[in-house]
């Protein structure tokens, strides 16, 4: 039963209780039978209010462990994707199995990813499938490929932190940040 629907009946049965004891009090009836009388209505009261509030509880705990199952589900995706890409980065070319693994990874992206991520994501393809045509990949493309993988883990990192990226005024400093880490990497690489 809904909570709405649980504080109706609560609500019912104290304005019940009182009516009940309005009368017990203005009839001539012992002491016993009256303190009988509030007895039942303060424990059928007290029943039905913990009723309501367990079942909210239960609710939200309910809620609480689904959301946690789904933020699981994104991040063993997010992190199969970047165990993908690390792999075709290694290997300085993109086989044709590649190409499929990543195609599946996008239909499993499909069920939990944020819009931004699957935009990042497109974004991210765009670049891969002009490699994917090239024989070997150069360092140059390779450091594009991770600025753009860069760009998707941001698109990431917001999702998974959910209502708190709201919170965190950093999103376009941290894009900045994370491609000026990228640049310093290269120029240490000897670039």
């Amino acid at each position: 039963m809904k909570t709405p629907y649980k504080l109706i009946l609560i609500a019912i049965i104290f304005f019940s209780g009182y009516a009940t004891l309005r009368i017990v009090l203005n009839s001539e009836v012992t002491p016993l039978t009256f303190e009988i009388y509030a007895a039942i209505i303060g424990f059928t009261i007290t029943s039905l209010t913990t009723w309501a509030l367990l079942g909210k509880q239960t609710e939200n705990e309910l809620k609480k462990e689904d959301s946690i199952r789904f933020l699981n589900l994104k991040t063993s995706i997010y992190l199969e994707l970047i165990k993908q890409l690390e792999d075709i980065i290694r290997n300085q070319k993109i086989t044709h199995e590649d190409v499929i693994e990543l195609r599946l990874l996008n239909q499993k992206m499909i069920f939990a990813a944020s819009e931004e991520v699957l935009v990042a994501f497109n974004k991210f393809v765009l670049r891969f499938v002009k490699l994917a045509e090239q024989k070997t990949i150069s360092d140059k493309n390779i450091d594009d490929l991770l600025d753009e993988m860069s760009l998707l883990s941001v698109a990431v990192r917001k999702d998974l932190m959910g209502d708190r990226a709201k919170d965190d005024p950093v999103d376009k400093d941290l894009r900045k940040l994370i491609l000026r880490t990228n640049e310093l990497m290269d120029f240490e690489s000897g670039e």
